[in-house]
């Protein structure tokens, strides 16, 4: 990404009014763990191209980084009046609102996501968790199914299917899906199954 920020830095020199370029440089910014310096050149690129909507989409997931969840909620609905079939937009949008605790506009967003782009197993992984929070272990264990299904290698959706399983009392399917989550990888879910008693 430095590379890259030199080469943007060029371009934005040679063409002050290039929107693409200061979008770019945001993007390796954040690449770079700088949210701000990133925000500073989605701001740039908007002012050049108010209708930029990735602009705002990515601006967006700078301010989530922060944790400023609220403000990056502002630039998600901006980027879905601009570009209302970006599936990417809702999906971001759902998790801010997750992160807020309003599990059910998280849902609503990642319906959206899901009916744009329905191969994407993030979606229904994160939908699951936001069913999980709101108690609703079934429904959750049918998304995680869903996540599992189009990527039988993701670890956190065995890991997160693994916890509502237990929730509803069926100990043997949750350690199966905690072990199957260690195999892949992610062995946090098992590790804190054995130290509560399950799992042995």
């Amino acid at each position: 990404p430095e590379r890259a920020i030199e080469d943007y830095d060029q371009a934005t020199r040679l063409n002050p009014k290039y929107a693409t370029a200061y979008y770019n440089r945001g993007l390796a910014y954040r690449k770079l763990g700088k949210p701000e310096r990133a925000i500073e050149d989605y701001d740039q690129a908007i002012r050049l191209n108010p209708k930029y909507a990735t602009a705002y989409n990515n601006r967006g997931i700078a301010y989530s980084d922060l944790g400023k969840h609220q403000r990056a909620i502002e630039d998600y609905d901006q980027a879905i009046r601009l570009n209302p079939k970006d599936a990417g937009a809702y999906f971001n949008r759902g998790n801010a609102y997750a992160k807020l605790g309003k599990h059910q506009r998280a849902i609503e967003d990642f319906n959206q996501a899901i009916d744009l782009d329905p191969h994407d197993s993030t979606a229904y992984n994160n939908r699951g968790l936001a069913y999980s929070d709101l108690g609703k272990h079934q429904r959750a264990i049918e998304d995680f199914n869903q996540a599992i299904r189009l990527n039988p290698k993701d670890a956190g959706a065995y890991n997160n299917r693994g916890l509502p399983y237990l929730m509803l009392g069926k100990i043997n399917s949750a350690c199966y899906d905690l072990r199957k989550a260690c195999e892949l990888g992610g062995c946090k879910g098992l590790n804190w199954a054995k130290e509560n008693g399950y799992c042995r």
